[in-house]
């Protein structure tokens, strides 16, 4: 039995007489059977009669180079016509590049449009007549570069002036801790042992022991030192209640100078 599927394959080879004798007993066989194919089958002989009954028609003499201009044209993106647009007026295209560029105009609308439209803008472009420069222009663009180059002078210094005073208020940054000369006080110990085991060596055979006074020297070296860290932390917490209240004032300040006007 043969379905409708190749039922429909073989309409072609039945029409052509090339089906063996067998398939055409099938296929005539279900063409009886199926109502559904013997339709689609008189529906292609019809066609098939129709085009019979149709004149040959003689192609254009230009359809082959129409067909090479599709050709070339499809081989050249609208992206790639864009980016020559320009080298096509300057006249620096190659052989190449001339061809499909002109394909493509011929078969893209859209490019040629736009092509079109670069052409009448050149067109308007090339009618302008030279326009005279006004009197005095090269006095006044010399006028207007003096001036800003002197006002860039001035910001320059202003803001060379604005760190210099911000970095002598602390505003530059968070109050950084003030160096405190941990190495003098090592120094001043160092001396001071130096002295102390020099003069009991020099001494006339004095048996003086030197260890409690070195002792109590580092003790109040150490007394010292804390005393001194305190005062630095005090000095901190001044210097940056001092900060923040001169930094609150900053930006009345910076607009008093901008809005100040210029000698």
């Amino acid at each position: 039995m043969m379905d409708c599927r190749q039922f429909e394959h073989l309409i072609s080879e039945y029409l052509d007489g090339t089906l063996s004798e067998e398939q055409a007993e099938t296929f005539v066989a279900h063409l009886f059977s199926c109502a559904a194919c013997r339709a689609l089958l008189d529906d292609v002989q019809a066609a098939l009669e129709l085009c019979r009954g149709v004149e040959e028609v003689e192609p254009s003499p230009d359809l082959n180079e129409r067909l090479r201009y599709v050709l070339r044209g499809a081989a050249m993106s609208c992206d790639a016509f864009g980016e020559l647009i320009p080298n096509y007026f300057d006249g620096v295209l190659t052989a190449d590049e001339y061809h499909l560029f002109e394909a493509h105009a011929r078969v893209c609308s859209n490019c040629r449009q736009a092509l079109e439209d670069v052409t009448a803008v050149l067109r308007l472009l090339s009618e302008v007549g030279p326009v005279a420069l006004p009197e005095g222009l090269n006095e006044r663009l010399l006028t207007a570069v003096r001036s800003a180059d002197r006002d860039l002078r001035r910001s320059w210094l202003w803001q060379l002036r604005r760190r210099l005073r911000a970095w002598r208020l602390g505003w530059s940054g968070p109050p950084r801790s003030l160096p405190l000369p941990q190495w003098a006080m090592a120094v001043v110990l160092c001396a001071a042992t130096f002295g102390l085991v020099f003069l009991n060596l020099s001494g006339e055979g004095g048996e003086v022991s030197i260890r409690p006074s070195i002792a109590r020297l580092f003790d109040r070296a150490a007394e010292v030192r804390a005393e001194g860290e305190r005062m630095v932390e005090h000095l901190e917490q001044w210097r940056a209640q001092v900060s923040a209240f001169l930094r609150s004032f900053r930006p009345d300040r910076e607009r008093s100078e901008e809005k100040r006007p210029s000698p």
